[in-house]
């Protein structure tokens, strides 16, 4: 106990008290210049759940991680497939530095790069045209289909690791007694692969889900300031409104739908395996 104090006293320091504060600068109401006044009113939730502006982009928040998180799993399942399946080599090594090769870069980095590519005069436009199947080049930036491309690629190492290693630890005895027993690879994938697989896919898709609920860097640079997120929508009530309290409401009901969902998901997939291993 006395040598886990001090990590104790700086995790508490780190998000404990900022969290507070956050909560705090929620509760203060504001004057006509948006500027936090001393009292306390739950005015700035009362906007956060009523104005359209605010509890759509929430709405689309959730869609859209919903769908980058399905999207990264179906992704990820070839590419850890071949990783957990590869004889250790430098093959395997290289496959596995591409993979985590991302997160080694600046996402900020990542992003600017899919500004480049989606470019009126980007490579993406250029092969579309030059094959025929545009006249001229489309206005792939500040789309919804851009900021989803973009983020499924910034979020999808999250999702090819945890994946790696649940079938890395599968025991290849099971997958041999099931293929003695006369089941097919297709069958022997569908019906131990996979069960055996999801903790490594509710793991990624848990991580998945969570970053892409609060991530705004990449939309912001790739869809524009108009995207419909909660994330931007923090954003441009800090640097734009300079609505501080909004924000922070704002803010904590977005972290508030993550830890919901997240939880939610986790209890049914325990509740799921308890109920298929007794």
């Amino acid at each position: 106990m006395t040598y886990t104090l001090p990590l104790v006293v700086f995790l508490t320091a780190l998000f404990l008290v900022p969290l507070v504060q956050l909560l705090r600068l929620s509760l203060r109401p504001v004057d006509a210049n948006n500027t936090a006044r001393p009292g306390f009113t739950f005015a700035q939730y009362g906007r956060v759940f009523t104005e359209s502006y605010f509890y759509g982009s929430l709405g689309r928040t959730v869609i859209t991680a919903l769908l980058v998180t399905v999207l990264c799993v179906v992704l990820a399942y070839p590419a850890a497939y071949v990783l957990a399946h590869r004889r250790p080599g430098v093959l395997r090594t290289v496959l596995f530095v591409i993979v985590i090769s991302p997160l080694l870069t600046s996402v900020v980095v990542r992003s600017y790069g899919w500004v480049v590519l989606l470019s009126g005069a980007g490579p993406v436009n250029r092969a579309l045209v030059a094959t025929g199947l545009l006249r001229q080049p489309a206005h792939l930036l500040t789309s919804y289909t851009a900021v989803v491309v973009s983020v499924t690629h910034v979020l999808l190492p999250f999702a090819i690791v945890p994946l790696t290693t649940a079938l890395g630890g599968l025991d290849r005895d099971v997958h041999r007694a099931s293929q003695s027993l006369g089941a097919g690879p297709v069958r022997t994938f569908a019906r131990v692969t996979v069960p055996l697989s999801l903790p490594g896919v509710v793991t990624g898709a848990l991580v998945v889900f969570a970053l892409a609920m609060g991530i705004y860097i990449t939309p912001l640079l790739v869809g524009g300031v108009n995207q419909p997120l909660a994330g931007i929508r923090v954003y441009d009530q800090v640097s734009t409104v300079y609505d501080y309290p909004v924000a922070a409401a704002l803010s904590f009901a977005l972290l508030a739908i993550t830890v919901v969902s997240t939880s939610a998901l986790g209890t049914a997939f325990r509740l799921w395996e308890r109920r298929l291993h007794g």
